[in-house]
């Protein structure tokens, strides 16, 4: 998980996969070190049998398991079952346990939109921008985002499209930077609409855009003298052939999950 962890308790010859991040967690004190750096990111869907039943079978915490089966079984919330699994490990400190708890209470006074969209932007954070498409995607889905505030609305679709540029994938991106400046009137959406154009090399896509959108000279001036920064910075110790075939892998790996 990218840090060495002190771990007290069994290592399982079996790990305990995270779904969403794609993670393994081969002890207890691995999953508390999850649970903490990415509270966010939990929902309902983490208090399940099949971690209990890891977390008896092959941590060798069955007194544990039998706690959180208990929470579960009698409809407990996510709060109680996470601070249970925390301070039952005794791997976290007063302070962490407190700040996990309070979060997760405070997403569950929430709506699932907020909540989705506050997971969303924590993946974007994260540098999980597949599971962030996904999880704005579903968002842009709900009834409840038909309904809420143009701004917002925008908003996503402008996250969503900062996702598709990280991918390198700037012909999407352009598209739903666009309708993001159509939702939240925020030019900031349309410069980066701009931007993906630019760095696709689409001079049809950007010209047009210009034209619609009256965009003034004073902006493609400013446009231009960052991007000319953007591509010194992205080119730094980098060939062009390493960049082109940099580009193309990431356009291979991710058109499977283009619809």
């Amino acid at each position: 998980m990218g840090e060495l962890l002190l771990c007290n308790e069994a290592i399982a010859a079996m790990p305990y996969y995270i779904e969403g991040v794609s993670i393994n967690v081969y002890s207890i004190e691995e999953l508390n070190y999850y649970i903490i750096n990415n509270t966010y990111l939990l929902d309902d869907d983490f208090m399940s049998l099949e971690l209990c039943i890891w977390i008896e079978n092959h941590a060798h915490l069955p007194k544990l398991a039998m706690h959180l089966r208990t929470i579960i079984s009698t409809n407990g919330r996510l709060s109680a079952f996470v601070t249970e699994l925390l301070e039952y490990s005794g791997y976290c400190t007063k302070e962490e346990l407190k700040n996990t708890h309070d979060a997760l209470k405070e997403l569950e006074e929430k709506s699932e939109f907020e909540c989705l969209k506050i997971r969303a932007d924590r993946l974007m954070e994260k540098k999980k921008y597949t599971a962030a498409i996904f999880e704005y995607k579903k968002l842009l889905s709900y009834e409840d985002a038909k309904h809420t505030e143009r701004v917002l609305y925008g908003n996503i679709y402008h996250n969503l499209a900062t996702a598709y540029v990280q991918l390198f994938l700037f012909d999407i991106a352009a598209d739903l930077y666009i309708e993001a400046f159509r939702q939240n009137g925020d030019r900031k959406s349309l410069w980066s609409c701009l931007y993906a154009y630019k760095l696709d090399n689409n001079a049809t896509g950007y010209a047009r855009i210009v034209r619609e959108y009256g965009v003034t000279e004073q902006e493609i001036n400013n446009l231009d003298s960052v991007l000319r920064g953007v591509c010194a910075e992205a080119s730094d110790g980098c060939d062009e052939g390493r960049q082109k075939e940099t580009i193309l892998k990431y356009k291979e790996d991710y058109r499977a999950h283009v619809i």
